[in-house]
């Protein structure tokens, strides 16, 4: 079938975005619109920009009642929750935060959206679901089968909006919810704030470049990371939500297939040239990250489609 007439078959809906005020919805927000879907973003922040003919809900997710009422108003076929507390740091120094948005907001949004009707469920979950396990696989392609050991409240609070993910969808208690949970690897492209929580360092590097400061760069510099562009994450959200199949609460790792050493992307943003000094190290650091995103590929017919190299080139250009 080609793309076209595939393209034909979608059945254009109605999608509830939490968290759509921030970097990756933001994004999301601009994907689903130019796919002709009708887009709703309910967030505690107000956006940096309201694009037309998008309904701006400014709400907490953590508040049930008024959570389902707004859900019943606008009556979406699809959510994707991206709404979160998505700090490693924070959870570390404020854990009742993390579990509170993180745990307890996915319970109202995976019940909200049950007793509200909505069909298809995208949780976005991350990397950190890994934590342990990843050591072993350090340099390897990390499949989403092997076991998650999450090593801080962060990666144990999208642990659980996973499982809990898996129980919504299941056909034994309940009909008609379907969910699926995307891990991300780390995520970069335009909009992103260098002081995100969850920023790479990428943005980082952008910055000191842009403003002739040396690059900071954690010892030794050979660590290695799969980074994916925005645009193929957002795509990867629309064709979640879009899909006709039941995924029964699966977890898809969404990254490149590919990964490069702190030094290379510095090298690639400034050129070997530009002056860098070492940080700190950091303590329990994965000296490697690689997905394996065959699973992504065969249940979505997803790949990204712009390389790291052209990721940054378009990021300079906007400088």
């Amino acid at each position: 079938m080609t793309f076209l007439a595939e393209k034909c078959l979608i059945t254009i809906m109605k999608i509830l975005i939490t968290g759509g005020s921030g970097f990756i919805g933001s994004h999301l927000i601009e994907e689903l619109k130019n796919h002709g879907h009708a887009v709703a973003s309910l967030d505690i922040k107000d956006p940096r920009e309201r694009m037309e003919d998008v309904e701006y809900i400014k709400n907490d997710f953590c508040k049930f009642d008024e959570l389902l009422n707004h859900l019943n108003n606008f009556k979406p076929e699809a959510i994707a929750h991206l709404g979160a507390v998505p700090s490693v740091k924070k959870s570390i120094d404020v854990p009742m935060d993390t579990m509170r948005n993180n745990v307890e907001g996915t319970y109202n949004v995976l019940e909200a959206g049950r007793q509200g009707g909505v069909k298809r469920m995208v949780l976005i979950s991350s990397g950190a679901t890994y934590g342990k396990t990843a050591f072993s696989y350090s340099g390897k392609p990390l499949p989403e089968n092997v076991a998650l050991a999450p090593l801080n409240p962060y990666g144990l609070s999208k642990m659980m909006l996973e499982d809990m993910g898996r129980v919504w969808a299941s056909k034994e208690i309940w009909q008609g919810t379907d969910t699926i949970s995307l891990r991300f690897s780390n995520v970069f492209g335009p909009r992103q704030p260098r002081d995100a929580a969850y920023a790479s360092c990428v943005e980082r590097f952008m910055h000191q470049w842009r403003t002739k400061e040396p690059f900071t760069v954690v010892p030794d510099g050979h660590q290695r990371r799969d980074l994916v562009f925005v645009k193929d994450v957002v795509r990867a959200i629309r064709l979640a939500c879009e899909s006709q199949q039941n995924f029964n609460g699966e977890a898809v790792n969404i990254g490149s297939g590919k990964n490069y050493s702190i030094l290379e992307i510095a090298d690639l943003i400034g050129g070997k040239e530009h002056p860098r000094i070492f940080m700190e190290k950091r303590v329990g650091e994965i000296r490697e990250t690689l997905f394996d995103i065959s699973k992504a590929q065969k249940l979505l017919n997803w790949q990204p489609e712009v390389s790291f190299e052209e990721g940054i080139a378009s990021l300079k250009q906007e400088s």
